[in-house]
């Protein structure tokens, strides 16, 4: 326990009502001598300042005002005139005052709101309906009992019959169940239960042989039980009663050694019960049990009043004849050590003060509660664990009084059950290996045309062709075909039986691809041009149908330097005259029999003179030269489609995947300038048949991003906004996953210490993996967990919480019965009357860390622990944490 204040008053004293902080409203109490002899009687507010560090211990006056007499009780309530409510005093000189707050602490003039003089001697105890606050019961000498109405203050009404009883009434407290029961207690020993309803005395409870009562009290949950304290130095008791058998006290509470004046029933935990009194000594009690739990520091004189804090039950404040009300804690903050510490540290005093400090000085004294107060308690409380798992406690039978047993269940906990099937549906199919299905599933539940047009590429490039297909994706195959139809008909290609001299040639290209030449290899040397002139010739032995001369006479000069070069064999010679004489047809056929030298030249020759050709020329400069990188960085970017065609037509396998690349650089760079998302989709498609993921994942991130928001927009009642995001990423991963696949992607930077170029991506899987872990995945996650590079911080620490909720059982040595039964069960309690310092605890328990635990109140269990057979259960999977057996089941088993 810790003294948080103290009030330099002998007085009488009040809480403030509700939750707001609280103050103390003192009265002098009456009979009492101060030290300078004042007889001042004062009615002061308190401000006790919890909520500011440092605040002094000894407190000064938040406001005070003097009164005509001293007091021998107060009472404080909630009203609707005031916001920090009505204070009633009982006086000595048999007036009841009421007085409101708000203008105590203003400093009005007028705080008084009424006094009445019913009374014809001293106001004893006074009271406020805790139901009715407008009801106050007042009690005095002769046996006068008042009820008295805030809203008419002048016409209170009496109980009992003004000649039956001439004792004093000391004490007086209204019952927390039924509003309308009133118990008295007087000097004469009389405990009267009151019926003010009806007005009349409905029991009278025999004291213990009359002996007189000094306080009374009602169970705050039980409506007939009550407990009555004796203030006898002979006789310091307090008696339990239950009306159901008024005929002796239920049990006897015994620990002072002189007479008890006053009681406090914690009114949020019928197990806590304060007294003090004469014995200068404040003890708490489980008053159920009649167990005393410890005493608070010992003042050194009479404890006449003790009250509990009525919103903050963790405090209390008690009044000594010392010239004292402390302001403590139900709890000790220190351990032993610390506060032996603290007493063996205390300043040392020279002989003419060590009897003074040793009379004023509170006497050190600790304990701890050996169970929590209920308002720590937690009935029921739950908790979500790694792994898709929920932990729950609640109590064994709520219903059952006193009842701590209790259960531990672990379920599993799916956020959205549509989740765990998708994720489970797609990696089956990915153990299959049926990719061409996914990708037709896929297409046909597209939420998006651009999500469509991926899975449509995807599906491509599955194919034994890839490049075939993209060329029939962009709709270019039947226009080749039609063009290699027309070359047939002007009888430019072979039939399949033809070959060389009536041999059949062989076809490169492979089965289902058809028979005709393309562009690129007109000028092919090591082909058919071999025996282009072969086949124009005679063949061996043939006879000469058709004389010619080599020179007629008639010939130009150029005509006999290029038949001069040819008969001597020099076809690079004769090409350059037929390129000066401009006859580029008879060059082309000079070039053809020259080598591929030759045709080079030609073909630049050509070019050049037709720059200011026809279109497709450029085109074909590009794919004769094999410098397809000129189409790919100046074609116009609407015609992108027909560069794919181009690319996949005559680009070679090494250069393919970068020409695609850089003209999807262009589109997507050109789309980023215009916010153009079709633009943006066809630089997709050319990331995608370049198998480059790290250049693709961006596009398909942006469109994540832009289909959640539209999906939310156009949500559901029954749709979460999380429920959303997680079947757009598990889209995305799906979609990837496929690709990798399909690209047979090598991530080569998963060394890299960091700057990966799929940064954006690693982000997806790390949250994809914790999505997957909290539905109870812990294999999926730890797969797409491995895909991050080692030096990834975020994919470290998720991979230890996985591997730690998936080691394997460890076997405990603890018998089951023994680690359930060692926390919950209480070791014995100190009894009454024994010497100061044995309340406290004999040993101190050792709590077992969980370094993976959240720092709650309560043991948090990791539901991924070591598992085993419960040595009580046979065939039943437990959980060993912490020295409990957890089952997780539905059918847990009880902690008792």
């Amino acid at each position: 326990m810790v003294r948080l204040r103290e009030i330099p008053r002998t007085a009488a004293f009040a809480w403030s009502p509700g939750s707001a902080s609280p103050y103390i409203a003192t009265g002098t109490r009456a009979g009492a001598v101060d030290a300078d002899f004042s007889n001042e009687t004062d009615l002061e507010l308190w401000d006790l300042a919890l909520d500011r560090e440092g605040g002094a211990a000894e407190l000064q006056p938040a406001a005070k005002l003097s009164t005509e007499s001293g007091f021998h009780d107060l009472a404080w309530t909630e009203s609707d005139v005031s916001s920090r409510g009505i204070i009633a005093g009982a006086l000595e000189n048999g007036s009841l005052d009421l007085w409101n707050a708000d203008k105590l602490l203003s400093g009005a003039s007028d705080p008084l709101v009424s006094r009445a003089s019913q009374h014809s001697g001293p106001v004893k105890t006074l009271q406020f309906n805790p139901r009715h606050s407008n009801l106050l019961a007042t009690g005095g000498s002769k046996g006068e009992l008042f009820i008295s109405d805030l809203n008419n203050i002048d016409n209170p009404f009496r109980l009992g019959n003004v000649a039956a009883r001439q004792d004093d009434i000391e004490c007086l407290d209204w019952n927390k169940k039924v509003p309308h029961i009133l118990v008295t207690g007087s000097s004469a020993g009389f405990v009267t239960v009151w019926d003010v309803k009806t007005k009349k005395e409905s029991l009278t409870l025999n004291n213990l042989g009359r002996k007189a009562v000094s306080a009374v009290a009602w169970d705050p949950e039980k409506p007939t039980k009550l407990i009555t304290s004796i203030p006898l130095e002979t006789d310091p008791l307090i008696l339990v009663w239950d009306l159901r058998n008024s005929n002796a006290p239920e049990r006897v509470l015994k620990g002072h050694e002189s007479g008890v004046l006053s009681l406090s029933w914690c009114a949020q935990d019928p197990d806590l019960l304060l007294s003090c009194g004469k014995d200068n000594r404040t003890i708490c009690w489980n008053p159920q049990t009649g167990v005393q739990y410890g005493e608070f520091p010992v003042v050194t004189n009479w404890t006449f009043q003790t009250r509990w804090n009525p919103h903050n039950p963790n405090m209390f404040a008690t009044a000594s004849f010392d010239g004292r009300i402390s302001i403590q804690t139900i709890q000790n903050t220190k351990s032993d050590a610390i506060a032996q510490a603290g007493a063996s540290q205390a300043q040392p005093v020279d002989d003419e003060d060590f009897f003074a400090k040793a009379q004023s000085q509170p006497q050190a004294s600790t304990f701890s509660l050996p169970t929590p107060p209920k308002w720590l308690q937690r009935p029921a409380s739950v908790s979500f664990g790694f792994g898709g798992r929920v932990i729950s406690v609640g109590l064994t039978d709520p219903g059952k009084p006193g009842s701590r047993a209790s259960k531990v269940r672990i379920t599993p906990f799916e956020i959205d059950s549509t989740l765990s099937s998708a994720t489970q549906t797609f990696e089956e199919a990915l153990k299959v290996g049926d990719l061409r299905k996914i990708c037709e599933t896929r297409i046909e539940n597209a939420q998006s045309d651009s999500d469509r047009a991926d899975w449509k590429v995807i599906e491509t490039l599955i194919s034994d062709n890839p490049k075939k297909q993209v060329i029939n994706y962009l709709g270019f195959s039947s226009e080749v075909d039609e063009a290699a139809d027309s070359l047939s008909k002007l009888g430019l290609e072979k039939s399949e039986g033809d070959g060389v001299n009536g041999v059949p040639q062989s076809d490169s290209r492979g089965p289902g691809v058809r028979k005709h030449k393309r562009l690129s290899s007109i000028f092919d040397t090591h082909t058919d041009g071999d025996n282009f002139l072969t086949d124009l010739s005679a063949s061996k032995g043939a006879k000469t149908n058709d004389p010619f001369q080599i020179y007629t006479g008639s010939e130009s000069e150029a005509d006999r330097g290029i038949t001069r070069a040819l008969l001597l064999g020099d076809f690079e010679k004769a090409l350059d005259i037929c390129l000066q004489e401009d006859r580029m047809s008879d060059a082309f056929m000079v070039a053809i029999c020259g080598g591929q030298k030759c045709i080079e030249k030609a073909q630049e020759a050509y070019f050049q003179k037709q720059a200011e050709g026809p279109n497709y020329l450029r085109l074909l400069a590009s794919i004769v030269g094999k410098n397809l990188w000129d189409v790919v960085h100046n074609a116009d970017l609407a015609n992108w489609k027909e560069a794919i065609a181009t690319l996949c037509t005559f680009a070679t396998n090494e250069e393919f995947s970068d020409l695609c690349e850089t003209l999807g650089d262009r589109l997507e760079e050109q789309a980023k300038a215009q916010d153009d998302k079709e633009g943006r989709k066809n630089a997709a498609f050319c990331f995608l048949v370049s198998s480059k993921l790290e250049k693709v994942v961006g596009i398909w991130i942006d469109e994540l991003q832009e289909n959640e928001n539209k999906s939310i927009q156009q949500a559901a009642d029954n749709e979460t906004s999380f429920s959303i995001h997680v079947r757009a990423l598990q889209s995305l991963i799906e979609k990837v996953t496929v690709f990798r696949h399909v690209a047979k992607f090598e991530d080569t930077e998963k060394q890299k210490p960091s700057d990966w170029k799929l940064s954006l991506l690693y982000d997806k899987y790390l949250e994809y993996a914790d999505v997957a872990a909290s539905h109870g995945q812990l294999d999926i996650a730890k797969r797409y967990l491995d895909l991050l590079p080692q030096a990834h911080s975020a994919a470290e620490v998720a991979r230890n919480r996985i591997n730690l909720a998936t080691r394997k059982a460890t076997a405990r040595a603890t018998p089951a019965h023994t680690a359930t039964t060692s926390r919950l069960t209480p070791k014995p309690l100190p009894q009454p009357n024994v010497p100061q310092g044995m309340y406290n605890p004999s040993a101190t328990m050792t709590q077992v860390n969980n370094p993976y635990g959240p720092p709650a109140p309560m043991q948090a269990s990791n539901p991924y622990a070591p598992t085993g057979a419960s040595p009580t259960t046979p065939g039943c999977k437990s959980i060993t944490i912490n020295g409990y057996i957890l089952y997780p089941s539905y059918e847990s088993a009880c902690l008792e």
